[in-house]
């Protein structure tokens, strides 16, 4: 299940502080200020009522994702004119959706181009004294993340007082305001005119990432004698980043590594990525590798296909390989379309002899088979188109090439027993959808899929909805209840969903979410999914605190009951574990 998403996150609320009835203000322009880790929206709104009448509109920010995005509710306003959306080649936003609420309040969306789980954001609202509202949204890996998020909300916007805050960010954008402090036109990314071309390539370099120690313990005895019960490991993933041409191209590169106690397939090394991207208005070209998400529900990530899965991270499929790849985004009105050249195989990654978890016996993963050999082996070909209709986003893909998930081959020794497993990469085709919704406080999601190549085709599907609670019983808390149904074609007792480890074929998921919205962003995700056939469960229990400026702690429990022998998850049914991560962010 997912909750990186959660991580790094802090939701800012502008509580409003005037008196009399609510009186609608006109929304009549947004404009956008921004550089690679700090963004600005100004939303230039007109008080209509009297001043005697007037009443601050009120504030609500929030994420989401799969895919990410922002979204702002407030109160008391109205749209007086289609809305500016975002440059081409912002750093952060993709583009901006909007429609009223109710009678009384309106909804922004803005869809993010990282997601929150990557990328720790926070949400500061502020205004000035012409009228204008602020929302400045951060990347937290660049600023100290102890600060309390804003409240500021002036009674009166003609005569506000309140002072513009100061931020390192380039020249508007898409505004006609005056009203913005010098600095803003002053500190633009890049050189200026008189400096050499060689100062300006070596300038503007941008270091951030993370460095961490984990403690992965196992309440059973290990299946093999070979394994142990308590493992410790650290990793360290940092990233450099550079842009340029006015910020229309950029530069990152994020090596990964972890060195783990007694596992020697977990010691690893990977580049997560390593990225030219060239953005103009109507199109973006990236190349290199990269980390590509698809999908928008929660326990279960079923038509992520594009990387690889990093197993010796987490059997849960969140971590992923770095993919090489030509990726080419056309951005019109009617949609996006993504083209994909995937230019090398990943081999799924699995833990050793002496690893937890892993399957029993181990798997050989130097003797993997492939369906097709030399270059066809490394190619594969995807496209997906994606578009925003109101309140619903929908996306369309199709993928060719070697599959991702391997079929599990058993080799068996003279006595009828299982003395290898052998992975077997295949050659595939599938074709998927997904669809998300907001509806209030409801969140719908679906995502489906057709798959042919590995062996006969099959159909699978997982969908649900979220309910949210915001500020439970004015405590401040964020409540959200999440349920899902997972479906697949293949069934039970069968050797093809066997091989295939086709893990939820008549499931549900059931779970719970807390944002305490607190200086320490605390999040809880816990959550129980079910076999409704064979009656198997899988607990998980998902907790993140900020801990000072600059330190996280993550803790996970996940447990395995009542597996029977026909799940591809009996080989972790004596693998109940507890995870703690303290996390070192610079």
């Amino acid at each position: 299940m997912r909750n990186t998403r959660l991580k790094y996150i802090s939701l800012a609320t502008c509580l409003v502080i005037s008196e009399a009835d609510a009186q609608q203000m006109l929304l009549d322009s947004v404009a956008y200020q921004s550089n690679p880790r700090q963004a600005l929206i100004d939303l230039s709104i007109v008080p209509t009522p009297p001043p005697e009448n007037r009443k601050t509109p009120e504030f609500k920010a929030f994420f989401l994702d799969n895919p990410p995005r922002l979204v702002i509710d407030v109160k008391n306003l109205k749209s007086s004119a289609p809305l500016n959306q975002p440059a081409v080649d912002h750093p952060y936003f993709q583009r901006l959706r909007s429609a009223p609420r109710n009678k009384n309040d309106f909804r922004l969306v803005y869809d993010l181009k990282n997601q929150t789980g990557t990328h720790g954001y926070t949400v500061d609202t502020n205004s000035n004294a012409h009228g204008s509202y602020l929302i400045t949204l951060t990347d937290t890996r660049d600023l100290a993340q102890g600060h309390k998020p804003l409240t500021l909300a002036p009674s009166n916007y003609a005569d506000s007082s309140g002072e513009l805050q100061k931020y390192d960010l380039t020249a508007p954008q898409q505004s006609a305001n005056e009203s913005y402090p010098n600095n803003f036109k002053e500190n633009r990314i890049g050189a200026s005119s008189d400096e050499s071309f060689f100062n300006d390539l070596i300038s503007d370099w941008e270091i951030s990432g993370y460095a961490e120690v984990e403690s992965l313990g196992f309440f059973q005895t290990p299946q093999d004698n070979q394994q142990h019960s308590h493992y410790i490991s650290g990793a360290i993933n940092p990233e450099l980043y550079r842009s340029w041409d006015n910020g229309s191209q950029s530069f990152t590169f994020s090596p990964f590594y972890r060195y783990s106690q007694h596992d020697s397939r977990r010691t690893h090394f990977d580049i997560r990525e390593l990225t030219w991207l060239k953005a103009a208005y109507d199109w973006e070209l990236r190349v290199g590798f990269r980390q590509v998400f698809w999908g928008v529900t929660e326990g279960f990530h079923l038509i992520d296909i594009i990387n690889q899965a990093d197993f010796v991270e987490n059997i849960d499929g969140e971590q992923k390989l770095g993919q090489p790849m030509i990726n080419l985004a056309l951005i019109q009105d009617w949609g996006t379309i993504d083209l994909f050249l995937l230019t090398g195989f990943r081999e799924r990654t699995f833990a050793g002899h002496e690893g937890r978890l892993r399957t029993h016996p181990v798997t050989s993963v130097g003797n993997a088979q492939f369906e097709r050999e030399g270059v066809e082996k490394h190619l594969a070909y995807a496209a997906r188109y994606s578009h925003s209709f109101g309140d619903w986003d929908v996306g369309l893909a199709h993928f060719y090439g070697t599959a991702r998930q391997p079929t599990m081959l058993p080799r068996f020794n003279q006595l009828g027993e299982i003395e290898r497993i052998i992975p077997l990469y295949e050659n595939i085709n599938q074709t998927s959808i997904d669809v998300q919704t907001i509806k209030g406080s409801w969140l719908w999601k679906l995502e489906a899929l057709m798959r042919s190549g590995q062996g006969d085709r099959f159909y699978a599907a997982t969908g649900g909805v979220e309910y949210t609670f915001f500020d439970l019983f004015e405590s401040g808390v964020d409540l959200g209840l999440i349920a899902e149904y997972m479906y697949d074609s293949r069934g039970y007792n069968n050797f093809q969903a066997l091989t295939q480890q086709a893990l939820f074929q008549d499931d549900f998921l059931a779970a719970i979410r807390l944002g305490f919205n607190d200086i320490q962003n605390t999040q809880l995700l816990a959550g129980v999914i079910f076999d409704r056939t064979q009656n198997s469960k899988i607990y998980n229990i998902e907790a993140s605190r900020r801990i000072g400026n600059d330190w996280t702690a993550d803790l996970q429990l996940r447990l395995f009951r009542g597996i029977p022998v026909t799940d591809p998850l009996i080989m972790f049914s004596a693998d109940d574990h507890v995870r703690f991560q303290l996390r070192y962010h610079f």
